[in-house]
């Protein structure tokens, strides 16, 4: 079965999903969408796909199997709710939407047209991090006592996301939704205080520091520390990591140690990790990593009526915990998991 994918949003993560969708076997790219509509003209040269002005007009569309949505998570919701009120499957960029309100209304929506509805948590796919889940659960390093992770980007991030959205909306996500399942437990409590000053020198009014303690009802506790305060120099510095230490032992993930390290004299400043080794790589024009496999475990759903590895719960957990981290440092205060983004049941 041949799969027909259209996808809206083509900033980086979502050209990145065309040039992988198009080279994967069992699947074409028959409709792109984006609001700078000379960007999706010049993706369809190369692509053939269709160019379609509306998100709403490419999740109806009858050349259209399956929905992949790529835009800032602002205006997830709309293009999710036509994809799966016309009964297409959806693949969603993370976070799966900017508020829990807006999230729900997807599953909810997921939930009574029965569509294949997947977040995109890429990490969940990267085998560091896949390889120790299966580590954990083998009872290698014993029961879980501490799970640590850091995730530090650099201010350069910023001429791409011009201070569009925070730290623990577009990292948090990622790195609460890993503490959450490396624990196999649900979040308690969780505390966290920030900084700015980096990223406000540079002319964005967003702070670039966040660092949370969270406790999980099975007394694990977990550290996440997310920035964008890398200076632009150290294009790569290695910043970014997982220490997860049990009873019996201690894993360690770099992400930054790929194996594979290079220095040019040609206008870089630091040496640098490629990074694409791990996450999206191309081999003789073949796409692998991490994206690849998220991707063809995507398809298979669609295919099979498989429920994906992540559920829409999984997703909206780790929003609601990236909020809460805000909200946290908005209030000073450590918030109860039990009290906070409840659903309202009046």
């Amino acid at each position: 079965m041949k799969i027909k994918a259209g996808v809206v949003g083509l900033g980086f993560m979502g050209r990145r999903y065309v040039e992988f969708l198009q080279r994967l076997d069992g699947v074409e790219v028959t409709a792109i969408c984006d609001i700078r509509k000379e960007i999706a003209e010049n993706l369809a040269k190369t692509t053939g796909a269709q160019v379609l002005s509306r998100a709403e007009d490419l999740a109806t569309s009858s050349d259209v199997d399956a929905v992949f949505v790529c835009t800032p998570e602002d205006r997830h919701v709309d293009a999710a709710l036509a994809a799966i009120g016309a009964g297409k499957a959806v693949m969603i960029e993370k976070p799966v939407a900017h508020s829990l309100e807006a999230a729900r209304s997807i599953a909810k929506a997921a939930k009574s047209g029965g569509s294949t509805v997947m977040v995109g948590h890429l990490l969940r796919f990267e085998p560091r991090w896949s390889a120790a889940k299966h580590a954990i659960q083998a009872g290698e390093i014993g029961e879980v006592v501490s799970i640590a992770t850091r995730r530090v980007g650099n201010v350069l991030d910023q001429e791409i996301l011009a201070g569009r959205t925070t730290i623990p909306l577009y990292y948090g996500v990622h790195d609460l939704d890993i503490v959450r399942w490396l624990a196999d437990a649900e979040a308690v409590t969780i505390y966290a205080s920030r900084r700015s000053g980096v990223l406000h020198q540079s002319g964005y009014e967003i702070h670039d520091l966040y660092c949370a303690i969270l406790r999980f009802d099975n007394n694990v506790l977990a550290t996440a520390e997310l920035g964008w305060h890398v200076p632009a120099a150290a294009l790569a510095a290695p910043t970014t990591g997982l220490t997860v230490v049990g009873t019996e032992g201690w894993l360690k993930v770099e992400q930054a140690a790929t194996g594979l390290q290079y220095w040019s004299g040609s206008g870089q400043r630091s040496v640098h990790p490629v990074g694409d080794v791990t996450f999206w790589p191309e081999v003789h024009g073949v796409p692998g990593g991490a994206l690849a496999t998220e991707l063809l475990h995507f398809l298979e759903c669609v295919r099979t009526d498989m429920q994906p590895v992540i559920t829409l719960a999984d997703a909206i957990e780790a929003l609601r915990l990236s909020l809460a981290m805000e909200a946290s440092a908005d209030r000073n205060e450590i918030i109860r998991l039990s009290e906070f983004g409840l659903i309202d049941s009046r």
